[in-house]
């Protein structure tokens, strides 16, 4: 069934702001990844973001109707994708050229349209291709435009393929919750995947650290350091993971996923606030990334406003 005006309109609205807390994320991890060890931060981010995703559970209206028996095997693979994310993500990354990097994480929503016609058979709207189009070229003349791009070719180094598993995970994750654990309402949704995942995460950071594979800090967290931190824990974790499943319960993977690609695009319109002026590539592929998804949205909104019957 396709979304009502209303609920395309809300959905555009919790999108945006989840891809608007993810460009936040880009400059302050970065600037995080220069004292701490990725590994850190990442399970640092989900046990800081738990607390407040269940504080919301307990403050929010439960489900009309009583949630079925909870399935223990099917929250288990839900939060095995979780952290399938962030493994190969973190993997992908320390082992592929950043711009190309860049560009493999802007063909997500090819791969979430793809696996939702696969697990789903889903149908998308009408002019959501051309859009898709927009999007991914309008995302890649983005990371072209960066300036101070390392330089060196966009060449193939192994990690790429790492990259595109971890965005079908995500998208598979995305697909399933919604199958599994809707009738439980997003936010218990989110806060039991995200305590699965944490638990799942922890471990491999253990496994990590038996390897040799963490660098411990050598002083403490200032005080700026300690808000950067609970910023991409409470709001790159819990905020934005539950915006994102509420998103999706309204419009779908493939259009929710669209919207990600407009994260680098905040990215650099909060770097301009700090003085980092943007190149015109920078600027022309963000005009491309968020005209595409504005006009898909209204286009969406107008075909459900025609839909609705005549009083």
């Amino acid at each position: 069934m396709a979304p009502s005006a209303g609920a395309l309109r809300r959905a555009t609205i919790v999108l945006l702001f989840a891809a608007l807390i993810w460009g936040s994320m880009i400059p302050v991890l970065a600037t995080l990844a220069q004292h701490y060890d990725i590994w850190l931060l990442s399970g640092a981010r989900y046990l800081l973001g738990l607390p407040v995703l269940w504080l919301a559970v307990l403050l929010s209206t439960p489900p009309a109707a009583a949630p079925g028996k909870l399935n223990w095997s099917r929250l288990l693979k839900l939060g095995a994708a979780m952290t399938g994310f962030s493994v190969f993500y973190t993997f992908g990354v320390a082992n592929t050229h950043p711009a190309t990097a860049a560009i493999v994480l802007m063909c997500a929503p090819i791969w979430a349209t793809l696996l939702s016609r696969l697990m789903l058979g889903a149908t998308t709207p009408q002019g959501f291709f051309t859009t898709l189009v927009l999007v991914v070229v309008g995302g890649i003349v983005v990371v072209a435009g960066t300036p101070g791009r390392q330089p060196g070719g966009y060449g193939l180094e192994g990690g790429e393929a790492l990259l595109v598993i971890a965005q079908l995970c995500w998208s598979w994750y995305s697909i399933r919750a919604q199958q599994w654990l809707s009738d439980r309402g997003q936010v218990a949704l989110s806060a039991l995947t995200s305590t699965v995942a944490s638990v799942l995460l922890g471990i491999v950071c253990l496994v990590v650290w038996g390897a040799g594979g963490i660098t411990w800090p050598v002083r403490p967290p200032t005080i700026g350091e300690l808000g950067m931190i609970a910023w991409v824990g409470v709001f790159g974790v819990a905020i934005a993971i539950l915006l994102w499943n509420t998103g999706v319960s309204l419009v779908g993977v493939p259009v929710a996923s669209l919207f990600s690609n407009s994260a680098p695009v905040f990215a650099i319109g909060l770097a301009a606030l700090f003085g980092h002026e943007p190149t015109w590539l920078q600027l022309a592929g963000g005009v491309v990334v968020l005209g595409g998804i504005g006009l898909h949205q209204l286009r969406q909104m107008r075909a459900a406003r025609s839909r609705r019957p005549s009083p």
